[in-house]
């Protein structure tokens, strides 16, 4: 069997084969990723093989794999995101080795998608997210050589206010989230995750790793933090304030620790809920938007909005910036000379 050790933050692979000593640094400083590795080789040498990159590698085990892989370190929602992305374009591209994956290939399938089935640059950039994180994965792993799509870049969307939704439209939306009629026994009853997305701004992925030992319900904040099977988008944590409205609907569902909402069925339940509020078109993203948006028009600066969202730069954050100078021109025209 194979000995893991770690030379400066990297980890590394010592094993025999054949009676020579071999050390081999695994280019990775993640201990889940190393792990996952090592346990690969060690199977590698009870077979009598050895890992080695290989551009022929088979599309499919090697997506498989992947998913394996990342099963207990995202959302399930995001796996599944992600593979299904995926698996459309190896589908599309007849594709069933690395090496026939191609920068021209790619663009084609995206022109197609974009042209014929009408997708937004958003998706087409998630598209090429997914497929260069899943290649590069496979270099980390030196299952392949090389990524193919590595100079790949993402299209640039022109900026545009982002919607979010008014104070009526919100208890529309809260209101249709508690009407008992939308739910069957086996779906998730998505109030209290809509109440907490809308007065915590976070991410949909962070919604649904939260767990009740990230709520302090004493203090009154919620930490958003890094834990094993999830990564903040900016690798930091960060402290949100516990609204007292978003405190009084979780109070009673609270437990000693677990996670605090099941995501059981909730795309096709969420869909259901704003067919009911009429407020078709948006997205988790967009109650993001939306508790930004109430931020910046009720006077908070750009930096704690900034610090709120978790945006790693100011510059994300000034797409909201068009709603504070509006209210600023509002507070001019009230001078009365």
């Amino acid at each position: 069997m194979s000995h893991l050790y770690r030379r400066d933050q990297i980890y590394w692979l010592a094993f025999y084969k054949n009676g020579k000593l071999y050390r081999r640094s695994l280019k990775t400083k993640d201990r889940s990723q190393a792990i996952y590795l090592k346990n690969k080789q060690d199977q590698s040498l009870i077979e009598g093989n050895n890992i080695a990159p290989d551009n022929q590698r088979n599309c499919s085990s090697l997506l498989e794999e992947y998913q394996q892989f990342n099963e207990h370190r995202r959302v399930r929602d995001v796996n599944l995101g992600t593979e299904s992305r995926i698996k459309r374009f190896l589908s599309w591209a007849a594709t069933l080795t690395v090496n026939r994956i191609s920068e021209n290939k790619l663009q084609e399938y995206l022109n197609h998608r974009i042209n014929n089935d009408k997708i937004s640059l958003y998706e087409a950039n998630n598209t090429i997210i997914n497929l260069k994180a899943w290649l590069n994965w496979a270099v980390k792993m030196q299952y392949v050589t090389d990524n193919p799509l590595r100079n790949v870049k993402k299209y640039k969307i022109p900026l545009n206010p982002k919607r979010f939704l008014s104070r009526e439209e919100i208890e529309e939306l809260l209101t249709a989230a508690q009407n008992p009629d939308i739910y069957t026994d086996r779906d998730t009853v998505l109030y209290p995750v809509i109440a907490t997305a809308i007065y915590t701004g976070m991410r949909q992925a962070e919604l649904f790793s939260l767990e009740w030992s990230d709520v302090d319900f004493t203090r009154k904040q919620i930490t958003v933090k890094n834990k094993e099977g999830f990564t903040t988008k900016s690798k930091k944590f960060r402290v949100i304030p516990l609204h007292d409205k978003l405190r009084s609907i979780l109070v009673p569902l609270r437990k000693e620790k677990g996670p605090c909402f099941d995501t059981t069925n909730q795309r096709r339940v969420f869909k259901r809920i704003l067919k009911i509020g009429k407020l078709m078109g948006i997205g988790w993203h967009t109650l993001r938007h939306t508790f930004a948006s109430h931020l910046v028009m009720n006077g908070v600066d750009l930096n704690t909005v900034k610090d709120l969202l978790g945006h790693s730069s100011i510059t994300t954050t000034m797409i909201y910036s068009h709603l504070s100078k509006e209210h600023i021109k509002v507070a001019v025209n009230k001078l009365r000379f």
